[in-house]
């Protein structure tokens, strides 16, 4: 399990390393027009590809891993594989038709795209469950050793296109054809390595459409969330102006993946103590615990770009992106709350409709207050909005978890310390940026390496001072994982 969870964190860094190089590359030789054009098409691939799928992917894992019966796990993987097969397809007919023959967007300037786009959202949503499937049989390794190579040569050709011809039409054409090839080889792998049979149930799919509703229903939901304002700046701003609201508006490269990796790790042993051990109190303290954790590193990231956001700005995207300075800020409000997840309590306890309810009325109001703001302050009352609703929607899950864990809010977490790591990491992070910006001459660049990585040591040791985090568990976790391993090659030679 470990391995796996190693050989997939490896395989999500790389494609977040080619999403990442991608856009710094396609920044530098598109113009503003045309980069904004890349990413309305990048905004509808990835909102249709999440959208569409409804979760099956999850739905799959769910019942083809309940169940020792072949037979049946062969009805799993057979109604999945067509159920996505028939959206993919009624997706790529759907853009043809709208974008084509007449209808709503003919004119639109997306129209040239739609066969390639339609053809990338097809894959996105026929290869949804390819991660979940290789994991399922055991084929993990085979799976990462696949996409890591399928994203080294995407990037090699991506990039090759990109600086060889400047054209956006054949770069998405590229794009296109890259991710339809990714999903044809892996099925073509899966099927190489494992005896499938096909057989449809009728019986058994109504059952997953059940089970899939409610997950595929806070997908959306959030899927609308994160998307609102982009549609809204894209509806009624010139499309450069999108290019450099969408830049800005983008998730800190790595965050998201430094959130989800620390949950999915305590997941399970939450679910375990809490469900199996009927023990909230130690439950409620591993959620407490790693909280304090993630602020730890999360706080001093926060300042590190706060202050340094136009070095950041600039080497990800280009000096011509600067004028996305303050909408950046903007969004980076919304970083510091990533030190905890509330709904993760909702879950373990049962309370997923809770889940959904909260979802339903901040997208409401995301979407109520984007337009108001729109209305007074243009598109930085749209950036503004949606950080708001955010911070509502933490506050809703926060007084919900209250109410069902019988804790008073402000005992739920150990505030006063997190509030104290917040300012001290900030206080921190203002004498480095002061020094190494003001006080000694040096590059700017130079001085956003050099003071990013003395910020987060500095934060961290103090951190470790006041116990903020136990440095000595993680040292004894390296030497248990360290010396399991030798245990087993030791076990290896004996055996051999």
């Amino acid at each position: 399990m470990l391995r796996d969870s190693i050989l997939l964190s490896g395989y999500r860094m790389a494609k977040s390393l080619v999403a990442l190089f991608t856009m710094m590359i396609l920044a530098r030789i598109l113009s503003v027009s045309e980069m904004g054009i890349y990413q309305q098409v990048l905004l509808i691939a990835i909102m249709v590809g999440a959208l569409v799928p409804f979760e099956m992917q999850t739905t799959f894992t769910y019942f083809y891993n309940k169940t020792n019966d072949a037979e049946e796990k062969a009805r799993v993987l057979s109604n999945t594989f067509i159920t996505l097969l028939a959206l993919g397809l009624f997706t790529l007919l759907s853009f043809m038709l709208i974008f084509h023959n007449g209808f709503i967007l003919e004119d639109s300037y997306l129209r040239k795209y739609a066969l390639w786009l339609g053809l990338w959202c097809f894959a996105t949503i026929l290869g949804s469950y390819l991660e979940n499937l290789f994991l399922s049989v055991g084929r993990v390794k085979v799976f990462s050793i696949f996409t890591l190579s399928y994203y080294f040569i995407y990037l090699l050709l991506v990039v090759y296109v990109a600086y060889k011809t400047k054209d956006l039409y054949l770069i998405v054409m590229t794009i296109g054809t890259m991710e339809i090839a990714r999903v044809i080889l892996l099925h073509l792998t899966f099927l190489s390595l494992e005896n499938v049979q096909f057989s449809f149930d009728m019986g058994l799919i109504k059952r997953q459409f059940q089970y899939t509703f409610s997950l595929g229903s806070v997908t959306a939901l959030d899927v609308i969330m994160q998307s609102t304002d982009k549609i809204i700046v894209s509806l009624f701003f010139a499309v450069e102006t999108f290019a450099i609201f969408s830049i800005a508006a983008k998730e800190v490269p790595f965050m998201a993946i430094i959130t989800v990796s620390v949950i999915t790790a305590m997941l399970p042993r939450l679910s375990g103590i809490y469900n199996v051990d009927r023990d909230q109190d130690r439950a409620m303290n591993l959620w407490s615990s790693t909280s304090r954790s993630l602020a730890v590193i999360i706080f001093p990231l926060f300042w590190i770009l706060l202050f340094y956001h136009q070095q950041f700005i600039e080497i990800i995207y280009s000096d011509v992106y600067l004028s996305a300075s303050l909408i950046f800020v903007i969004y980076l409000l919304k970083f510091p709350l990533r030190f905890t997840v509330f709904y993760t309590l909702l879950q373990i306890s049962g309370n997923e409709k809770l889940l959904l309810h909260n979802t339903i009325i901040t997208v409401v109001l995301n979407i109520a207050l984007s337009f108001l703001f729109l209305f007074f302050f243009g598109y930085l009352g749209v950036a503004a909005a949606t950080v708001l609703a955010a911070y509502i929607g933490v506050y809703l899950q926060q007084r919900d978890v209250s109410k069902i864990f019988d804790i008073k809010k402000r005992d739920l977490l150990p505030y006063k310390q997190i509030l104290l790591t917040f300012i001290n990491s900030g206080i921190i992070a203002l004498g480095v940026y002061m020094m190494t910006m003001m006080l000694i001459p040096m590059h700017r660049f130079v001085s956003f390496i050099i003071g990013g990585v003395f910020i987060m040591i500095l934060s961290l040791t103090l951190s470790a001072f006041r116990k903020e985090v136990d440095l000595s568990r993680f040292v004894k976790s390296k030497r248990f994982l360290f010396n399991k391993g030798e245990k087993r090659s030791d076990d290896k030679q004996k055996i051999i």
